[in-house]
């Protein structure tokens, strides 16, 4: 599990600019092919070029050019491995509703800072409703997280509260976003 220190990856203010932006921003134009290449890849980031023209059904070249085209407009941001933390190590999740004190963009960026120096935090969510932020904590034990927890709040003055909840399990993993259904224009049933 990861070591010390404060919240990471993909976090709140990066979570928050693409929350306004995607309100803003028009959607990258994809076919269909563009959508089956996405949805394989998603499920297998390691197919070949090979692998991955059959099936989507395109020839080798076609289907490399149409995949570079998708890393290169940013729309495939990366990969990487799916790791079964389980078979490592024991390890514990915790959930954290933080409210702050202060609300402007000074107060907020301190706090998304911290995070984002905290390599225990693996996600982080800027939301709506009673909450400020849910930061995704993984530590070794809830002992370490209560260290870390007032660690952090020592760090941060302007952290008001933090609602802590245990994961007890995990009852459906992230396998990928739901491309057909969020790109394809829903069909609408007669009446």
């Amino acid at each position: 599990m990861p070591q010390d220190k404060a919240w990471p990856g993909k976090l709140a203010g990066q979570a928050g600019q693409e929350l306004r932006g995607s309100m803003a921003r028009k959607s990258a134009k994809v076919d269909k092919i563009d959508l089956k290449i996405l949805g394989v890849l998603q499920d297998r980031g390691r197919s070949s070029n090979l692998e991955l023209a059959a099936k989507v059904g395109l020839s080798p070249s076609p289907c490399h050019n149409r995949h570079r085209g998708l890393e290169k407009s940013g729309i495939i941001r990366g990969y990487r491995a799916d790791i079964d933390l389980a078979k490592l190590t024991d390890y514990v999740e915790i959930l954290s509703f933080v409210t702050l004190h202060k609300h402007g963009r000074t107060q907020q960026g301190a706090f998304e800072k911290l995070i984002e120096g905290t390599p225990q935090a693996i996600a982080c969510y800027q939301i709506s409703g009673n909450f400020d932020y849910i930061v995704h904590f993984v530590c070794r034990a809830v002992s370490d997280y209560v260290d870390l927890h007032h660690r952090l709040i020592e760090e941060e003055p302007n952290i008001a509260s933090v609602t802590t909840n245990v994961i007890m399990s995990e009852t459906k993993k992230f396998a990928g976003y739901p491309l057909k259904e969020l790109i394809e224009p829903a069909e609408t049933k007669p009446d």
